[in-house]
Formats: structure tokens, C-alpha cells, sequence
């Protein structure tokens, strides 16, 4: 399935494609790369801390019904994380049972990652989002919708979808 981010405060777009299949759950984020991008080079897969500090690829998932949710977090130089929250902003952990099976950077601007998920709800709640770092210092964030202010945890900018139409 297809979400196309839009940006904050600009017409620009990032596209993320999810797809889900026994176990797995498949993220690919397609980013137009230009000369002012901070695009980090692969050093290593690692999980770290803070990578929404620079550029990031994420992706929030839940359950309709339930107030708590994961984020997950996706950079070019190999950090990766999923934080599991209890409710909006609260009870911030690193989630540990969650399994990073594969990560590769395809191409300057194109990363694919795949997760071992025992089960997703159904309906799911996803709520793509990428933060993108500007040379400048500056940040753009984008994502499938926005309010006054960029908030990738607000819900009411997620997709729900249902598993038969992953």
C-alpha cells in the first residue's frame, strides 16, 4: 500500500510504500534527493537513540481501539529504533520484541526495511511520517496529513486500514 507524504510548509512529497505478509512487516521510503539533503552514508545497523534529531523515515502504528502505539525510526547511516508508547507521548520505551530482519539503502534517497511482527491489529492505524534535514540546519517534515503543527504521534493523521487490503 501507497502513502504519499506531503510536506509541512511546502507542495513537496516523500513516498512510503508498507506492505505486510505472514510475519513481516516491509517499509520502503523513496525521498527525492537534492544538493541541500543531509543524507547520511551506511556506517552500520545499529539501534540508536534520537535519530529524528537529523534526517528520519518513521512510521507510528496501533490499534484503533487501544491508546498505546509504536514508532518506528529509520536512518540512511544504519541507526533504527521502535519506541512503544501507552498513550499519546507517554510511557516512552524502547520496544525490544520487535526484530529488524532486513535494511538496505537501495539508492541515495531509497531505504527498505523489514520487521518481524508476530501480529498487527485489524484494523491498523498507520501513520507514516519522514523527517528530512536541510544541509542549513533546518528540518522539513512530512507526512500522510497535518494540522497547525507538524505532530507525527496525533492519530487524527494516521490511516486506518484494514488487513485485507495490505
Amino acid at each position: 500500500m501507497r502513502f504519499p507524504l506531503t510536506a509541512f510548509d511546502s507542495d513537496a512529497i516523500v513516498t512510503t510504500d508498507i506492505q505486510v505478509n505472514a510475519h513481516n512487516l516491509s517499509l520502503r521510503y523513496s525521498v527525492a534527493v537534492t544538493q541541500s539533503l543531509v543524507w547520511p552514508e551506511f556506517k552500520a545497523l545499529e539501534r540508536k537513540a534520537e535519530l529524528w534529531k537529523s534526517t528520519c523515515l518513521e512510521l507510528f502504528l496501533s490499534s484503533p481501539d487501544d491508546p498505546a502505539y509504536l514508532e518506528i525510526n529509520l536512518s540512511p547511516c544504519g541507526g533504527w529504533n521502535i519506541y512503544s508508547f501507552s498513550s499519546y507521548r507517554k510511557g516512552m520505551k524502547t520496544a525490544p520484541f520487535t526484530e529488524l530482519v532486513d535494511f538496505r539503502v537501495e539508492r541515495p534517497g531509497v531505504i527498505t526495511a523489514t520487521f518481524d511482527i508476530d501480529t498487527l491489529p485489524d484494523p491498523v492505524l498507520f501513520g507514516p511520517a519522514t523527517i528530512l534535514a536541510d544541509k542549513d540546519g533546518s528540518l522539513r517534515y512530512f507526512s500522510t496529513k497535518h494540522g497547525r503543527t507538524p505532530d507525527f504521534h496525533n492519530r487524527e493523521h494516521h490511516v486506518l486500514v484494514a488487513a485485507n487490503d495490505l
